[in-house]
């Protein structure tokens, strides 16, 4: 599967290491899982968590069963 998400720019580790929110960055609230993000140029695919701050794909049908 291919990955969701391609970063063009320089990213934090926290965020490229699933510890900090792919969106907005935050680190202190519960996380979910959020996709795969890889790094423009290479393969390597991250998994990524979200806070909730922007809409996880996928996300909003499984909430509305």
């Amino acid at each position: 599967m291919a990955p969701e998400l391609v970063a063009g720019q320089q990213v934090s580790i926290a965020r490229l290491h699933g510890r900090a929110c792919w969106y907005c960055g935050t680190v202190t609230t519960k996380m979910k899982p959020a996709g795969t993000v890889t790094l423009a140029g290479t393969t390597q695919e991250w998994p990524v968590v979200s806070c909730g701050c922007s809409p996880i794909p996928g996300q909003r049908q499984e909430e509305a069963r």
